[in-house]
């Protein structure tokens, strides 16, 4: 199941230009100081980064692979994950501080 939510996070972010934690992201370094660097924030931060990101220019995905942890996805369940990450997602959107939604994800 990792593989097809894997499929999907990838489709997602080729619409929206927005990568997230499980996703590799790169950029040069003037591109990362110029959109402030990491925002200090404690959830959220790669939403925002590639938001800022977007205001440059749109990324282009790259057909290399990068592996990342799924741990977190087995041990609260798929659907459960997916629940959550699009319940944050979605407050983050309509202005819910990112503290008050790490205490959600947490």
């Amino acid at each position: 199941m990792l593989r097809v939510v894997a499929s999907l996070m990838n489709w997602r972010s080729r619409m929206s230009g927005i990568a997230t934690g499980d996703q590799a992201m790169f950029m040069t370094c003037r591109a990362f100081e110029s959109v402030g660097g990491f925002p200090d924030q404690p959830l959220m931060e790669d939403i925002e980064l590639s938001k800022r990101l977007l205001a440059l220019s749109r990324p282009i995905c790259l057909a290399d692979r990068v592996t990342t942890s799924g741990r977190r996805w087995e041990a609260h369940g798929v659907w459960s994950a997916i629940w959550l990450m699009w319940r944050l997602r979605w407050l983050y959107w309509r202005g819910v501080p990112a503290g008050e939604l790490a205490k959600s994800y947490r």
